[in-house]
Parts: structure tokens; sequence; C-alpha cells
């Protein structure tokens, strides 16, 4: 299964205008030849208190042009790395769902691959987490977020993987540790 590119339709959708008129925006803005942060920073404004999570809407429109423009492949950052993530719903807590993923790190390796200094957890109101990073320089973050009384959904995120060909053998690793909670 390949990364998919950013859904335009729902891009329009969330931004209430054709995908043209928002493209025309970028080019205004400097299109090909801004930076990313160039691109999001004039496209904000102009959402603001238009879109609800405008921001969220914005970083999509900015992504999907730089994919259609050929700056960035599906599921490379700004920055050139790549990252990948799977979720799924458990049964359990948040915390309780954390504490089990910790447990699945055998002796300081996930997938095959030592951490670099110790994990750590935190929790914010919404969200309990899990980081590591690895020895490789890649970063791994378990994040949970409770979906009601009884459930909680997982999403194991790996980042900073320095080209694409590894995203879907991380894909593979993610989904067989998800299958263990």
């Amino acid at each position: 299964m390949a990364t998919k590119a950013m859904n335009v339709q729902s891009i329009e959708k969330a931004l209430g205008e054709p995908w043209a008129e928002t493209k025309a925006r970028l080019e205004a803005a400097g299109g090909a030849s801004a930076s990313h942060k160039e691109l999001a920073d004039a496209l904000y404004p102009q959402f603001d208190g238009v879109v609800e999570k405008h921001g969220w809407w914005v970083q999509g429109a900015v992504v999907a042009y730089e994919q259609e423009i050929g700056r960035r492949v599906p599921g490379q950052r700004a920055d050139g790395t790549f990252d990948v993530a799977v979720s799924r719903t458990v049964t359990g807590q948040r915390d309780d769902v954390i504490t089990r993923f910790a447990f699945l790190i055998d002796e300081g390796t996930l997938a095959g691959l030592a951490l670099d200094g110790e994990a750590r957890t935190s929790k914010t109101e919404k969200r309990s987490f899990w980081r590591a990073n690895l020895e490789d320089g890649t970063k791994f973050e378990a994040a949970a977020e409770p979906k009601d009384e009884n459930r909680t959904l997982l999403v194991l995120t790996v980042s900073k993987l320095p080209s694409s060909e590894r995203l879907e053998e991380w894909r593979s690793d993610l989904k067989g540790l998800l299958a263990q909670i």
C-alpha cells in the first residue's frame, strides 16, 4: 500500500472553495519559489474565522500544493524527512493502553532498533504518550486518546525517516505492534 497524496476534494469541502482558487491563492503568495512556511503564513489569515480548524486545513492545502508541484512526495515533511503512522481502537483506558504498549518494547528495542536514551512518557488533558528516539535518528511516538469509557484510539508514529524506502516496512512493523495490544 503506497502513501496517499493529500485529498484535494476534502480540502475543497473544508475551505469552501474549488482547489483552483486555493491554488491561485498559493501561486499569488509566491508559489514554487516560496517556502512552506511562507505559503502557510500567507494562506492562514485568509481563512481565520471563516473555516473551523483553519490552521490544520491550511497546512493540508500547502502540502497538497507542494505535492502537486513536485516539491514533496506523499508522506514527506517540509524538512525532507518522512513519517508513517497507523492507528487502532483498542479496549482499555488511555494510560493502561500506553502501559501495555511500553511492555511490548523488549529490552529497549523497537522493530530491531535500540532506543537512543530513555523512553519518555507524558500526558495532556486529551492524550497519553510514550516517546523514544531510536539509534538511527528516527523518532517514535505512541499516543492514546479515549474514544469512550472502555475504548482508546492508539496511534503509533515513526518520524524523521531519511527516505521513503522504509515507510512500508515501518507500516508493517507498526501494524504488528498494534495487533499485540
